[in-house]
C-alpha cells in the first residue's frame, strides 16, 4: 500500500483547528459545535433562529464562516479547492445531480433524526467519551464506507448516482453561483449585525437583562469559532471530494489509493476537543482544580454547561438516523461542514441541489420525531381517561 495521496500534516493541522473551533464554543459559550444541528435549525425553526436573541450566535457563526470562506478562496489561495484527481482517477466517482439530491436528503434526514454528524458526534461527543456518540460514529462510518465502496460500476444504481468524466466542468463554480455564494455571505453578515447592536427592552427585568447580556456575549466567540472551523476544513483538505472518497472507499486498500487523511483530521480535532473538556468541571476525567463550572462569557443565572448533551440513550432513532447519514455521506461525499464551505465557494451542485435537499430532509425528520412522540403520548392520555 503506497498511501500516495496521504497528507498527514495538513490533516492534523486542519483537524486541530476544527478542534479549536469546538473548544472555543465550549469554553466561552457552553455550546457544542454541530454543523448539522446549526444548519438544520434554519429549516426546522427559521423564525426563532433568525429573530431570538438566544439564537443570534448561530447567525454570527454562519456569517463569519461564509465570510472566512469567501476571503480564503478569493484572496488567500484561489486553488485551495482544486482537486487534481477529479476526472482523472478511475477510482474517484463523479457524483450525478441525482446523487447530490439524494445525498443531501439522507444527510439532512439522518443527522436530524440521530442528532449529530461528524462534528457533533465525532469531534465533540467522542471527546467527552459519550457512548452514544461513539455508537453514532461507528454507524455512519460503517454505512459511509458501504455506500462509497458499493456504488461502483457493478452497482445497479451507478448510472443514476454517478456521472461521466466529461461532466467535470459542470461541477465547477460559475460566475452566477460564485455571485450567489457572495450574496449569501453578505446577507448572513447583514442578518447577524443586529444581534451585536440590539439592546434589551427598557422594561426588562434584571434577570431578563442578564439573559440578554449573556446571549450577546456569545456572539464574538462564535465568530472566532466559525473562522477556525472554516480554516480547519480547507487546510485539512476535507473540502476536496477525493480526500473523502479516498478514505470511505476501502477498495483503495488493494490498489494503493486509500487515503487515511480523514483519520488524521478526526484525530487532531479529537485531541484538542478532549483537552478542552478537561477544563469543564462536569466533564473532566482528570482532577483539575481550575476547571470551569460556568462558560467564560456567561454570568448568573447561567451557572453551568447546560447546553452540552448528556443523553446516554442508544435507541433506534440514533442508529437508524446515523446509518442514513452515512449512506448520504458516501453517496455524495459531503457532510454539512464541507458542504457549507463549497456552497459559499459557489459549487453549483452543492449550492442548488445538496443544500435544498438537506433542508427538506431535516424538516421531514423533525416532523417524524414529533409524530412518534405524539403517538407514544396519545395512548397514555387515552388510558388515563379510561
Amino acid at each position: 500500500m503506497s498511501l500516495a495521496y496521504f497528507t498527514p500534516v495538513p490533516g492534523l493541522i486542519g483537524g486541530s483547528l476544527i478542534g479549536l473551533s469546538a473548544a472555543t464554543l465550549l469554553l466561552f459559550n457552553g455550546d457544542v459545535l454541530g454543523a448539522s444541528g446549526l444548519m438544520s435549525s434554519f429549516a426546522v425553526a427559521p423564525v426563532r433562529t433568525m429573530t431570538e436573541q438566544s439564537q443570534q450566535w448561530k447567525l454570527a457563526f454562519f456569517a463569519a464562516f461564509c465570510l472566512t470562506t469567501r476571503v480564503y478562496v478569493t484572496m488567500i489561495d484561489k486553488d485551495a479547492l482544486k482537486d487534481e484527481r477529479l476526472g482523472y482517477s478511475s477510482g474517484l466517482p463523479i457524483v450525478s445531480p441525482l446523487g447530490f439530491i439524494l445525498g443531501g436528503f439522507c444527510v439532512g434526514f439522518g443527522t436530524r433524526l440521530g442528532n449529530g454528524c461528524t462534528t457533533g458526534h465525532g469531534i465533540c461527543g467522542m471527546a467527552r467519551m459519550s457512548t452514544r456518540s461513539i455508537v453514532a460514529v461507528l454507524c455512519f462510518m460503517a454505512t459511509g464506507m458501504i455506500s462509497a465502496t458499493g456504488c461502483s460500476a457493478t452497482c445497479p444504481f451507478y448510472p443514476y448516482l454517478r456521472d461521466s468524466f466529461d461532466s467535470v466542468a459542470r461541477h465547477l463554480p460559475t460566475e452566477t453561483t460564485i455571485t450567489i455564494g457572495t450574496v449569501i455571505a453578505s446577507l448572513a453578515a447583514g442578518a447577524a449585525l443586529p444581534g451585536l447592536l440590539r439592546k434589551a427592552p427598557q422594561n426588562a427585568t434584571k434577570v431578563e437583562q442578564e439573559e440578554h447580556d449573556n446571549d450577546k456575549r456569545k456572539i464574538v466567540p462564535a465568530i472566532f469559532s466559525a473562522s477556525f472551523f472554516s480554516l480547519g476544513l480547507v487546510i485539512s483538505k476535507m473540502t476536496i471530494s477525493s480526500k473523502i472518497y479516498g478514505f470511505l472507499n476501502v477498495k483503495g486498500l488493494g490498489d494503493g489509493t486509500w487515503d487515511p487523511t480523514l483519520a488524521c483530521v478526526m484525530g487532531g480535532g479529537l485531541v484538542v476537543s478532549f483537552i478542552s473538556y478537561q477544563w469543564v468541571k462536569s466533564f473532566a476525567m482528570f482532577k483539575n482544580t481550575n476547571a470551569l463550572e460556568c462558560p467564560l462569557t456567561q454570568k448568573p443565572p447561567i451557572d453551568h454547561f447546560n447546553n452540552v448533551p448528556t443523553n446516554k440513550t442508544i435507541d433506534n432513532k440514533l442508529i437508524i438516523g446515523e446509518a442514513i447519514f452515512g449512506l448520504g455521506w458516501g453517496m455524495a461525499g459531503l457532510c454539512p461542514g464541507p458542504a457549507m464551505f463549497l456552497a459559499c465557494a459557489g459549487y453549483p451542485n452543492v449550492l442548488l441541489r445538496w443544500w435544498p435537499s438537506f433542508f427538506v430532509g431535516s424538516f421531514l425528520a423533525e416532523k417524524l420525531k414529533f409524530f412518534v412522540v405524539r403517538m407514544r403520548v396519545h395512548p397514555q392520555v387515552q388510558s388515563k381517561k379510561e
